[in-house]
């Protein structure tokens, strides 16, 4: 006698359910049609990243890209990297680069001319994504919807305005798959589209070296067999000849002997450290890439049962499926392991699978759609917060330029060099004027002073046990107090 009320309240809940999902959708195609969405695109970018370009401080990682591009501005070292006075050439830094020019009218590197670059390849990541879904016919909402899911991406929200080249090395590789489909589409991929590809993709290894060039390889490649293309092969042939011509030269001029062994290890091929395996790298980024995975999953397993002839040109699909996972197999069951930011060339077409997914569903199947708007939204209003807070909480997001104030009064109070060894205080001192400078502890035993030191607490205590009348520590520096600024007096 149950069954059918059961039944039929089921039936009810489904119904009201599917009630709420479609006023979610309608909400949301409110929002994006009256308004230019180019101005959304951007009124959005702007509230994410601006704030965090004068208001987040340095990590280590962005420590490292701020010394190259400042060693390059104060000591002139552009084609061989260096990290104040040691040699780093594990791969091309076209970022340092790019920073370095931008701040040269300036006189020295800022946050805002370093940070700048990245937040821009953020909006071009978006302009990207909503161009290609419209070039395919997508709707305004469905474009825009692709754009929000590249925003909301908790990867892309960790790199806003990280200072590290994987966020632009991702944007300048899906903007070779844009000019290679805009010609593929049209039946013929020109001399100059294929030049054009070429050149982007050797702006995209100066970035970081040849290993993420796979994605638009080999991707392109797998569709090119699939559907039997065979005229693309001298096309792509030629794009990867001119991508190599400046890589192999820069290369070849920074090569000293020993070279290889650095250049190995940065690529894995002789890991320094294992990364996490396929199974824990597979699920982090499941995590990190959400909720572009889910939506684009979700167009995935609906494309078979609700086509819509005409919606999109055939084999865009394949192509952009072949250009994001062929290589992220590779790299997922690379030897040496890999970490959730080497996927984020595949982030930007999960993105528009997502776009085209809210096409195909949202009319049809308006309660598949509405909990990914609904989490897209609150991705977007945790990076909102996110941003919003970064002027009013310096402890959280500005620590590192804290710590180099403090280091600043006191060097300017005693001017001399400063000394680090190893990695330390690559997220502070790339802020504090004057001559920076590595040493060994061995070397810093037997300097004249006057001279600073920034050391981990050991290395300081045990120097200034061994020159006890000369070195003295004068504070603890570090979010962590985990480094001493130590003072060496004139011998």
């Amino acid at each position: 006698m149950r069954a059918p009320n059961t039944q039929a309240a089921l039936l009810s809940y489904r119904l009201r359910a599917s009630a709420v999902a479609a006023r979610i959708v309608a909400s949301w195609n409110t929002t994006a049609i009256p308004w230019n969405p180019l101005a959304l695109i951007a009124a959005a970018w702007a509230v994410l990243t601006v704030p965090l370009v004068f208001f987040r401080g340095y990590n280590s990682d962005e420590g490292l890209a701020v010394s190259i591009a400042r060693t390059a501005l104060e000591d002139g070292n552009w084609l061989v990297p260096y990290v104040f006075n040691v040699r780093w050439v594990q791969r091309p830094t076209l970022l340092s680069w790019i920073i370095a020019a931008i701040s040269a009218p300036f006189g020295s590197v800022s946050q805002i001319t370093a940070r700048l670059p990245l937040a821009l390849s953020v909006l071009l990541g978006c302009l990207l994504i909503y161009w290609l879904l419209r070039k395919v016919a997508a709707s305004v909402p469905a474009a825009l919807f692709g754009a929000a899911l590249f925003l909301a991406c908790p990867l892309v929200i960790r790199s806003y305005v990280m200072i590290t080249a994987d966020l632009p090395l991702a944007v300048l590789l899906f903007l070779s798959f844009c000019l290679w489909w805009s010609g593929c589409e049209k039946g013929s991929v020109s001399f100059g589209r294929w030049l054009a590809v070429g050149i982007v993709l050797a702006l995209a290894g100066l970035l970081k070296g040849p290993q993420p060039i796979a994605y638009f390889a080999l991707g392109i490649g797998l569709y090119v067999l699939i559907t039997r293309s065979w005229r693309q092969i001298p096309g792509l042939v030629m794009a990867g000849v001119i991508c190599a011509i400046p890589l192999a030269a820069w290369y070849a001029a920074i090569y000293t002997p020993g070279d290889t062994a650095s250049w190995a290890a940065f690529m894995r091929m002789v890991p320094l450290a294992p990364l996490p395996g396929p199974l824990s790298a597979s699920f982090k980024t499941l995590i990190e890439a959400l909720p572009a995975a889910l939506a684009a999953a979700v167009f995935l397993a609906a494309a078979a049962a609700f086509r819509r002839p005409g919606l999109v040109r055939p084999g865009f699909v394949t192509a952009l499926a072949c250009y994001a996972f062929a290589a992220s197999l590779v790299v997922l069951f690379w030897p040496g392991g890999s970490l959730p930011r080497y996927f984020l060339p595949m982030i930007l077409p999960l993105c528009v699978l997502g776009g085209l997914g809210y096409d195909v569903l949202a009319a049809r199947r308006p309660e598949a759609v509405a909990p990914l708007l609904v989490l897209t939204g609150a991705l977007l209003f945790y990076a909102l917060i996110y941003s919003a807070l970064s002027p009013f909480l310096p402890k959280q997001y500005r620590q590192a330029q804290i710590e180099a104030a403090r280091v600043t009064a006191a060097v300017q109070a005693a001017p001399a060099p400063i000394y680090r060894t190893g990695a330390t205080a690559l997220n502070v001192l790339p802020y504090v004027p004057g001559r920076i400078l590595n040493a060994t502890p061995d070397e810093l035993a037997a300097l004249s002073g006057p001279a600073w030191m920034v050391l981990p607490i050991d290395e300081a205590q045990a120097l200034a046990a061994r020159r006890p009348e000369q070195l003295h520590v004068i504070m603890p520096v570090g979010d962590a107090q985990q480094w001493r600024l130590l003072r060496l007096d004139k011998s």
